[in-house]
């Protein structure tokens, strides 16, 4: 696992991570930095890896691609813009929002935003992590615990993102203007995903990491 998770970190710099990382941080963003959004990102990532290493739902195809951009859209939406709910729009909008705004759905919508994107991955792949690739689907259990490591490593800049968040202390109107720039980015890479771009993004982030 040690060995695994050192290989994850070095891998940080590989930018074919980024179709991983870069959704997720946005929502996380969009989410106000809060501790649930960090953990649930975390979770997610490391749920969504074990389920990718040992090819549980095998590879994601173009409407599996195209639904779960479309989710991801809506997650963020409702993380991203709690002017959705405001105080006059009716009693039961309201709470939906109070609802979607509290800790535990932070945690969810990160965590399954990152299990989702997590199947959109094609990973530059090392020795590690090759192990893990090829040892996954025959060994799921066995091979728990190294992925666990490596996605770990992986989403460092992740874990960072909370108190870079904590430490800059943004007041309540940069905070939402974060939130906005972050959930629209975020909706801007999902509706490229829709449009049929996926392979196109992979491809240029697997030529940049070379």
């Amino acid at each position: 696992m040690i060995d695994a998770f050192v290989e994850g970190v070095r891998s940080i710099v590989q930018v074919c991570h980024l179709v991983i990382l870069a959704p997720v941080a946005l929502t996380i963003v969009a989410a106000r930095g809060r501790w649930p959004s960090v953990a649930g990102a975390l979770f997610g990532v490391v749920l969504g890896g074990w389920l990718f290493v040992t090819n549980r739902f095998g590879s994601i195809t173009e409407t599996e691609l195209r639904v779960t951009a479309a989710l991801l859209i809506a997650l963020v939406v409702i993380v991203g813009f709690p002017s959705l709910f405001e105080r006059d729009h009716p009693s039961w909008l309201r709470r939906a929002g109070e609802i979607a705004q509290s800790p535990p759905s932070s945690f969810a919508a990160t965590a399954l935003v990152a299990a989702m994107v997590t199947q959109w991955w094609r990973p530059c792949v090392g020795v590690e992590l090759g192990s893990i690739l090829t040892n996954g689907p025959r060994d799921p259990l066995g091979q728990l615990l190294p992925s666990t490591g490596f996605m770990l490593g992986v989403a460092m800049p992740l874990v960072l993102l909370g108190p870079a968040y904590a430490a800059a202390r943004p007041n309540e109107n940069a905070s939402a203007k974060l939130a906005w720039v972050g959930a629209g980015l975020t909706v801007v890479l999902a509706v490229s995903v829709i449009a049929g771009q996926h392979g196109e993004i992979v491809s240029r982030l697997f030529q940049w990491s070379q």
